[in-house]
């Protein structure tokens, strides 16, 4: 009877709200989310073809860019025979979909995610912070792999920062937020989920900011950079050993050291566009990139640990490489359909006044160019976690977005 009791909405206030906690703090936290969005799809079908009607705008695009990643995915298993194992990972963006979805037909209230993204960051440096400082891990991150903690990290502080409100608390938080963010990332020494976060932010300072001065912008973009500046010098700080070991490093690649991160990146995307000239239109098969690496010259030649790796550390050469042209333009789609769409419902809530719609817009904007920049390091569909985030967050705020573009100013948005 309890049960029966809670309506739809409530339920999905509550799954927006976990979303960042489950995913940056909880174990195995992406598949409860998974579960919860096809648990709340099948409870509130009643009406769905209605809302899919409606809201064919934002889902018939996002739709097809799904249904194009997965042809050709599919089709790619099919010709060349690999195991079905190999679009697990991709077949979890129908996650995209169906959250956007269930999210337009529920409704919930959008501000509730800014309160479970302050949560999930600030517990989330409490956990890598103890596991750093205490049990003396060299890369924590909580309880998923380094890079894929560190990319969700930077997306959430994005998306933190660009939260709605005006007055002096907002921007406090706010800037709380992004401060948790670095926080996290300076002790998780992932270099390029820290740039995506950096790079990202400044645009939309704007965003944080309407109508701020040129000077000031100079000014913030400035304070910013001191702060880079500080975390450098500070002595034994995790920036400055990830930094200073990015110059020693690229300086052994050029003398023929292939045996460090930056060394290992650089000799595996010299190889993927090598194998990349000879099959530019279909590569050697999805999930395969493992043997281009053994296929090169270099590893029949060296027995390096390099030759050991399943995949590219780069989005496009992986793409490029295993499924060549058609596969790097499907996983394109699946970054540039959604931004698009973002963009559009971000000039429609500009032009409706709407705060909150122009925050959840800009921050499905910050998201999808900062897993861009990530996506130049590591592989998106590599690691189940990072394409259950991306898929669940670009659903999330583009059904959110959506439903404020319908309504012209929406207040009360200073209250969060």
């Amino acid at each position: 009877m309890v049960f029966r009791a809670i309506k739809p909405t409530s339920f999905a206030n509550v799954l927006v709200l976990a979303f960042p906690i489950l995913v940056l703090c909880i174990p195995k936290g992406a598949g409860i989310f998974l579960a919860g969005v096809v648990g709340l799809a099948l409870w509130s079908g009643h009406g769905i073809r209605t809302t899919w009607s409606e809201g064919r705008g934002v889902l018939y695009p996002l739709g097809l860019a799904i249904l194009a990643l997965t042809i050709v995915y599919l089709g790619s298993k099919l010709v060349f025979g690999v195991p079905w194992n190999v679009i697990d990972n991709p077949s979890r963006s129908l996650l995209a979909l169906l959250a956007c979805l269930v999210i337009l037909h529920t409704a919930p209230d959008p501000r509730v995610l800014w309160r479970g993204i302050t949560i999930a960051l600030a517990a989330g440096f409490a956990i890598v912070a103890y596991q750093y400082f205490v049990l003396q891990e060299p890369r924590p991150a909580a309880w998923t792999q380094a890079i894929a903690f560190a990319n969700m990290v930077a997306a959430l502080g994005i998306i933190g920062f660009v939260r709605p409100g005006t007055d002096r608390r907002a921007h406090v938080v706010a800037w709380l937020n992004l401060a948790l963010a670095i926080a996290i990332l300076a002790l998780n020494g992932t270099r390029g989920a820290l740039l995506a976060l950096l790079v990202t932010m400044l645009p939309l300072l704007l965003v944080r900011y309407p109508g701020l001065k040129p000077w000031r912008f100079v000014t913030a973009i400035s304070l910013i950079g001191l702060l880079g500046i500080g975390l450098y010098l500070v002595p034994s700080s995790p920036v400055e050993q990830r930094v200073d070991q990015v110059r020693t490093e690229i300086k052994g690649f050029q003398h023929g050291d292939n045996e460090t991160s930056v060394g290992a990146r650089l000799k595996i995307w010299e190889i993927a566009i090598d194998s990349v000239r000879v099959h530019p239109w279909m590569g050697v098969g999805v999930g395969q990139f493992a043997r281009v690496l053994r296929a090169s010259e270099f590893c029949r030649q060296h027995p390096s640990p390099i030759c050991r790796l399943e995949h590219a550390h780069n989005d496009i050469f992986e793409a490029a490489a295993t499924m060549g042209v058609p596969g790097v333009l499907a996983l394109l789609g699946l970054f540039f359909v959604p931004g698009m769409l973002f963009w559009r419902l971000f000039r429609t809530s500009c032009r409706n006044a709407n705060g909150l719609g122009v925050s959840l817009s800009a921050s499905g904007i910050g998201v999808v160019l900062a897993s861009l920049i990530s996506g130049l390091t590591q592989v998106t569909m590599a690691h189940q976690a990072n394409i259950v985030f991306y898929a669940g967050i670009v659903g999330l705020l583009l059904g959110l977005a959506a439903l404020q573009a319908r309504h012209p100013r929406a207040g009360g948005v200073e209250n969060l």
